[in-house]
């Protein structure tokens, strides 16, 4: 196991310190949609999405993953020196790319209705004590112990990933949309190539 956390460590490692070049490409990626709407056009109404654009959404996870690992280590690499802001706008465009495909999933009932399931069976293999005493104590069915203790845990989870879920389908949202996909391409572009000369937008506000 350590073995394998060390070998994605390199690769993090390796992208944290070619940090400008990854921003370049997932600026690229963030900003595909404005790149298919000038050269190809905006898609028909009712018309089936291009697998291009289909494409470059799931690459585009991949990509995310790079960014956010790449990003995190670039933040704390000894003897290279990156602006907090090149750091933080990879994390933020690599977050936004691995959200993007997913903005339309309800992942926090789905999470929830696992999360509930999981805390009832172990509940009901392993801990079989306690529900009885609950059950004992109330009265009641052991059943309808489980039954309140899988909505509880429903709810309480459903609550605590929905936040996550509304941030990934405004991510997902805002890199659909042309105008913002076309600001946030530039953004990184600009980034990119400021970081790969050793500065960066940030440094604009300290002349």
């Amino acid at each position: 196991m350590q073995d394998i956390l060390g070998g994605f460590n390199l690769i993090f490692e390796f992208f944290g310190q070619h940090i400008s070049t990854m921003l370049l490409i997932g600026g690229f990626f963030a900003g595909f949609y404005f790149v298919y709407w000038f050269f190809v056009g905006s898609p028909k109404e009712g018309e089936e999405t291009a697998f291009s654009l289909k494409l470059m959404t799931y690459l585009g996870v991949l990509i995310g993953v790079f960014l956010v690992g790449g990003g995190i280590n670039a933040w704390t690499l000894v003897g290279v020196k990156y602006y907090t802001l090149t750091c933080v706008l990879a994390i933020i465009v690599g977050i936004a790319l691995i959200l993007r495909p997913i903005k339309d999933v309800p992942w926090a009932a789905i999470i929830g209705v696992i999360a509930g399931a999981i805390v009832v069976f172990i509940s009901a293999s392993y801990l079989k004590f306690m529900v009885d005493g609950f059950a004992g104590l109330f009265g009641v069915d052991p059943y309808w112990i489980l039954i309140i203790l899988f909505v509880l845990i429903l709810l309480l989870t459903y609550l605590a990933f929905k936040l996550i879920e509304d941030l990934g389908r405004l991510l997902g949202k805002i890199l659909s949309s042309r105008p913002a996909s076309a600001v946030i391409l530039v953004l990184c572009v600009v980034e990119a190539i400021l970081a790969f000369f050793g500065s960066s937008i940030e440094a604009l506000f300290y002349l």
